[in-house]
């Protein structure tokens, strides 16, 4: 394992572990460590298949799979910045925020809110029918409060005759 992997998994692991640790002791300080280790974990795992590949070229063996395997793993790297971006500009995730922003229950328990995650992940659908639009949409969303900080998951769903409305929050 080359010197780049192995710094990879390390931070990946360091990332991961104060992700977690901090949920769990209540630190409430860069909770976004645990997608970043994920992210750190996956750029490992292509960094690791290169080599192999490598190594398999140079024995003469045939790399084909590896080499499909490293190109689909790299090109869902690549994309998912601009999915992420995508899910954080829809009009679904503007009214999860407004809602979160505007709820007792949660402004209870985390205080005043100074910010979200900075990475959302979830899925948003919508259908457009004759100039009307529908759909359904699940965030993963971390709330950055001035007392302490949350992960929810908040559900919305966009009806022909309504607006973003949320169905469910855990």
């Amino acid at each position: 394992m080359n010197k780049l992997t192995k710094t990879f998994l390390i931070a990946g692991i360091i990332l991961l572990a104060y992700g977690y640790l901090s949920r769990m002791l209540n630190i409430y300080f860069f909770w976004d460590s645990k997608a970043f280790g994920w992210i750190c974990l996956f750029i490992a795992l292509i960094c690791r298949l290169f080599e192999l590949s490598k190594a398999k070229r140079i024995q003469g063996k045939r790399t084909v799979l590896l080499t499909i395997l490293i190109s689909f793993l790299t090109l869902g790297l690549l994309i998912l910045p601009f999915v992420i971006f995508l899910l954080k500009t829809s009009d679904a995730y503007f009214a999860a925020v407004d809602y979160l922003k505007t709820d007792e229950q949660i402004k209870n328990e985390v205080g005043n809110i100074k910010g979200f995650g900075l990475i959302t992940t979830g899925q948003s659908q919508t259908i457009t029918i004759n100039g009307v639009e529908s759909g359904d949409a699940l965030f993963n969303l971390t709330i950055e409060g001035n007392k302490r900080y949350k992960d929810v998951t908040i559900q919305l769903r966009k009806t022909s005759e309504t607006d973003w409305m949320v169905i469910s929050l855990k």
